[in-house]
Parts: C-alpha cells; sequence; structure tokens
C-alpha cells in the first residue's frame, strides 16, 4: 500500500512538470505555418496571459497530446490578461483585438490591438492612425477579407474594458482596418436594414467568394440596452463589396437550432457550408444539446450533423471553445467548458470530408474512409465521454456588464473523486 502510494505521488509531480494547458474558455487559437497557436482565456475565474503551441507537422494520436503542447516565450513584451476577445490569422502571424482584458474596472489593457509574429517569435502593439476613433470592446468579431482590410462588428463597450465609460455600449457600427495603411475607419455609407441590431457573442464567417460576411447567432439588443436571443434563423449577411447589410431567414418548415451564443461557426472550404460547433444556452451558462449543424448559406436551411467513431475521440457539446481549421479537412476543436460545467485543457479533430472524429491526427489530412457512417441527418444529444479529465474551477461568462459564473456540477465531480478514492484503498 505504501509503495503504490508512493509511486502515485511521484506520478502525480511528473505530470505537474509536464506542458499541460491549463483548463480554460473564452481564448483564441489559430494555426500557422504547421503550427497550433492558442492565447488567453478565462481560468479559475481570471483571464490568463498563457500562451501555447503544438506542432502540426507530424501525426499524433490524439488522446496523447495533451503533454504535446509547449509554453511560447513572451519575450521582451509586456503580454496581458485577456479573454473574449477576437483573433484573426494572417500570413505569418496572428493578430487580437479588444477583449476582457484584466476584467476590472481599475485596470485596462494598455494593448487594445496586439499582433504576434511566428516566424520572429515576437509580440508587437499595432501602432495604427485613428487609434482614436476605437473604443476598446468585448465579444465582438474581427473578419479579414480578401483586400486586406478588418471588419470588427458588434460586442459592448463598458466600464472594464475602457476608462471614463459611464454606461453600456453596443456596437451596432464597423469599425475596419486596413492592414496595408494601418489606418482605422468608421465606414459611413453603408446601407443598413431596418431589423439590423448590435450582436454580442455571436460569429462571423466570411463566404467562399470573400465578399460577404455572415453573422449567426448570439445575443442581440433592443430598446437600447435589452438583450434577448438572436435566433438562429435570422442570418445577418453583410456585402462588402455593395457596403450593404441584409437579413435572411431559414425556411419554416425545417431544422432550426436552438439559440446560442459562445458557439463557433466555420466555413467549409469549397463549398457553400458553414459548420455550426457548440455554444452555450442564451440565458444560463449550460451547453446546448444539439451542437452541431452545417448552414447552407444559398438556401439558408440548417442540417443537423452526426459525426462518427467512439466516444473516446469526440469533442461533446461546448461552448466558449475554439474551432480551428487545419489544412482545409482537419477541424480542431480546442479547450472550452462542457455539459457538466467544466473547463477543458483537451481538443478533438473532426475529419469534415467524411464527418468523422479520428483517433490519430494526420499532418498530410490523408483520412482513411470510415467502413461505415451514419448519414449527416441526425445529432446525438448523449453526453460525450472525453479523453481527459478538466480541471474544475469556475469561470466566467458575460451577457451583459456583470460577470456570470458558470455553475459546476460538484455533485458528480465529488461522485468521481469518491469513487477513485475507494478503487485505490483496495491496494
Amino acid at each position: 500500500m505504501l509503495t503504490f502510494r508512493l509511486l502515485f505521488v511521484s506520478a502525480s509531480l511528473f505530470l505537474v512538470d509536464a506542458i499541460v494547458p491549463t483548463a480554460r474558455y473564452n481564448g483564441g487559437c489559430v494555426a500557422i505555418r504547421n503550427q497550433m497557436f492558442c492565447y488567453g482565456g478565462t481560468e479559475n475565474r481570471q483571464t490568463s496571459t498563457n500562451h501555447y503551441t503544438l506542432d502540426l507537422s507530424t501525426d499524433f494520436t490524439v488522446a496523447d497530446s495533451i503533454k504535446a503542447w509547449n509554453t511560447v516565450d513572451p519575450g521582451n513584451y509586456q503580454v496581458e490578461p485577456n479573454s473574449l476577445f477576437s483573433i484573426v490569422p494572417l500570413n505569418d502571424s496572428y493578430l487580437i483585438h479588444g477583449g476582457l482584458g484584466y476584467a476590472s474596472s481599475t485596470k485596462f489593457i494598455k494593448n487594445v490591438t496586439t499582433l504576434y509574429n511566428v516566424t520572429a517569435k515576437s509580440w508587437s502593439t499595432v501602432q495604427a492612425a485613428n487609434q482614436s476613433l476605437i473604443m476598446p470592446s468585448r465579444e465582438g468579431t474581427s473578419t479579414l477579407d480578401s483586400h486586406n482590410q478588418l471588419w470588427v462588428w458588434g460586442g459592448l463597450s463598458d466600464n472594464v474594458t475602457n476608462t471614463n465609460v459611464t454606461h453600456t455600449t453596443y456596437h451596432e457600427e464597423f469599425q475596419t482596418l486596413d492592414m496595408n495603411t494601418l489606418t482605422w475607419s468608421l465606414p459611413t455609407n453603408i446601407t443598413k436594414t431596418s431589423s439590423l441590431s448590435p450582436r454580442i457573442a455571436h460569429t462571423a464567417t466570411l463566404s467562399k467568394s470573400g465578399d460577404v460576411i455572415y453573422f449567426i447567432g448570439g445575443l442581440q439588443v433592443s430598446n437600447g440596452y435589452q438583450l434577448s436571443y438572436a435566433p438562429m434563423n435570422d442570418i445577418l449577411q453583410f456585402n462588402i463589396t455593395n457596403q450593404t447589410w441584409s437579413l435572411h431567414h431559414s425556411p419554416g418548415n425545417t431544422t432550426i437550432p436552438s439559440p446560442r451564443r459562445l458557439h463557433s461557426a466555420t466555413a467549409i472550404p469549397d463549398t457553400d457550408l458553414i459548420f455550426i460547433y457548440g455554444g452555450s444556452v442564451t440565458d444560463g451558462a449550460g451547453t446546448v444539446s444539439d451542437y452541431m449543424y452545417t448552414l447552407n448559406t444559398t438556401s439558408y436551411v440548417y442540417t443537423p450533423v452526426h459525426a462518427t467513431n467512439s466516444n473516446q475521440a469526440k469533442a461533446g457539446p461546448r461552448f466558449g471553445h475554439s474551432a480551428v481549421l487545419y489544412d482545409k479537412r482537419s477541424l480542431f476543436i480546442i479547450f472550452g467548458a462542457d455539459e457538466l460545467g467544466s473547463l477543458r485543457n483537451d481538443f478533438a479533430v473532426l475529419d469534415i470530408k467524411n464527418w468523422n472524429w479520428v483517433e490519430t491526427f494526420k499532418a498530410d489530412s490523408n483520412y482513411p474512409t470510415p467502413s461505415s457512417q451514419n448519414p449527416p441527418s441526425t445529432i446525438s444529444n448523449k453526453p460525450a465521454n472525453t479523453a481527459t479529465f478538466a480541471s474544475s474551477g469556475s469561470s466566467s461568462s458575460l451577457n451583459n456588464s456583470d460577470q456570470v459564473f458558470i455553475k459546476f456540477n460538484y455533485m458528480k465531480t465529488l461522485y468521481f473523486i469518491i469513487g477513485i478514492t475507494l478503487l485505490f484503498s483496495f491496494f
């Protein structure tokens, strides 16, 4: 018994020394040059400066990848804690804009827009012209078009995101950053639809043609400050070329996803489809049960997706996660909060060609075709068993100027601990 305990303690110490990400949600991840980069997020009720990288140049077993991360040295740059920001991949770098920052009404992030260069392995602050036009915000979206123009829309500004703010502002206007000239501007010749309302915790996805942005889900503002869910069958479209807003509705006789926020929306390459994953219910901090859909941006019809493979490979319902598509086929669902209220430090990989959760990541994206595959017509609502048990801890999910902390299922966690203790007591 004593020998077993000593071995167990030694193993535990070894795991502590390994580079294992802290469980988190509402951070950001991108894939650039055969590497995955993840920054920030909320962990243990605090926003984080943690910066991780994962090598994607070789194959690996997904279940063992929890120990494959490395931390990124910030160098001489003073990184700041952040969460609920927008993140945009560029050629050899990625941009972070806005966010919750220190989650404090007395201390604010100094660098609202930052850039990390993966080649130079260095951070820098984006020094853009007309910076005074921009009000720092969180829970908005940033989309880079084919002309290297960054379109920032939605989100909110309050006394947590900026100093000297006396009331919450929800952003209906676009803020654009020309990445060629590093100049901010507020477009004024945009044609609006009468039903346009500001949104937060929504998604923004660029179309296959590169001239349209689709805004899906989240919370919308009415009567100035009242928040309500944005129906998933109300798809906002912004035409970049014509600078015109329009609102599309899914057909009434089709399946409509339940309302959600803090979900992800990924364009499927060479198609008119957007893949919707996860999300939180709009009136609390629980996951939605219907968490996988495709949206056809021609017909605006949603189709439930049922991906195959064992429970061990699934990501399961999550919100506040990151969805990163690598090499047009491997979709990483990273971190987030799950259906038990636990924050996660793991990820799963979905082969979007076969709609199959893979157990081994293929760097060349050459996945075998499953021997049998369910049609993508229904979705499983059963909670998934995941490969890694994320450490429990509370965290905040913002749907207004106040923080709403996740309610964790402590009883299930307690039963798990008791079961493990009883098991070890027999040795």
